[in-house]
């Protein structure tokens, strides 16, 4: 009962869990998709196109995409989906590269009483945010 990621046309990604166990020659998996649906996946062994892995629920909507179990592309986007439209978060840390969603409307994260919260802190201490990052450099330069 894996939990994978597969390409999809519309969603671009989807989450699906293997229903059986690939047993070695066998040219697909059978996944059941979220909405119950089965499908075989075709997959070619020799050019390992086997699907990206889910990571565990409990690291989904992580502030620093590193801590993720599994750093490829599906997980990333689904990790910064979550951030943005459950939580309504637009800043999320890769390491030390701040990545930033734009919203397309004017936030109030961006005020004086922001400006003070964040200052004199260490960068992972508080919520991923543009100003940590400038504290950050502040206190590298000094």
């Amino acid at each position: 009962y894996t939990r994978v990621w597969i390409p999809d046309p519309d969603e671009v990604w989807i989450s699906a869990e293997l229903t059986k166990d690939y047993k070695e020659g066998e040219k697909s998996l059978q996944l059941q998709l979220e909405d119950g649906t089965i499908r075989d996946y075709p997959i070619d062994v020799q050019s390992s196109q086997l699907p990206f892995l889910r990571n565990p629920d409990i690291l989904v909507g992580e502030n620093d995409l590193t801590a993720l179990s599994y750093l490829h592309e599906p997980a990333v986007l689904h990790n910064l989906k979550v951030r943005f439209l459950e939580s309504n978060h637009i800043y999320t840390y890769c390491g030390i590269v701040l990545v930033a969603i734009n919203p397309y409307e004017q936030l109030p994260i961006y005020g004086q009483d922001v400006i003070y919260a964040y200052s004199g802190q260490n960068m992972g201490d508080m919520d991923p945010h543009i100003f940590a990052v400038a504290e950050e450099a502040y206190k590298q330069m000094a």
